[in-house]
């Protein structure tokens, strides 16, 4: 009897350990692709307030049409801003945030506004 408990036990183990070496692949996937997902939007987030603060001032300088760059955190990202004028004094922004993993880009798109104060 012992026997056979110790047996149906170790079964039941093998199977949970046969699934979690399964579904580990797919989890760390997700995780990865979270994780990037996260850092664009901080990108991004960052990318609208520097924009609303040099560029939403009534006396700062002329808006752009287009900026580009490379974030100094994460140096596998970088962005393109298009900035349009809607009406006056309100801009839209769309940005395209690009991340270089494994030798392709994935890109990742953002939509804001700023108006001139």
């Amino acid at each position: 009897m012992t026997f056979i408990g110790v047996l149906v036990a170790f079964f039941i183990l093998a199977v949970g350990i046969l699934y979690l070496v399964r579904v580990y692949p797919v989890i760390d996937k997700l995780s990865a692709r979270s994780k990037s997902y996260i850092i664009t939007s901080q990108i991004a987030d960052r990318i609208f307030v520097l924009m609303e603060e040099v560029y939403g001032s009534p006396d700062g300088p002329p808006v752009p049409s287009f900026i580009t760059g490379v974030d100094e955190r994460f140096p596998l990202f970088s962005y393109s801003v298009y900035i349009g004028e809607e009406r006056e004094g309100l801009f839209r922004m769309d940005a395209e945030i690009t991340e270089k993993t494994e030798g392709k880009n994935e890109n990742t798109y953002f939509t804001g506004s700023f108006r001139r104060r």
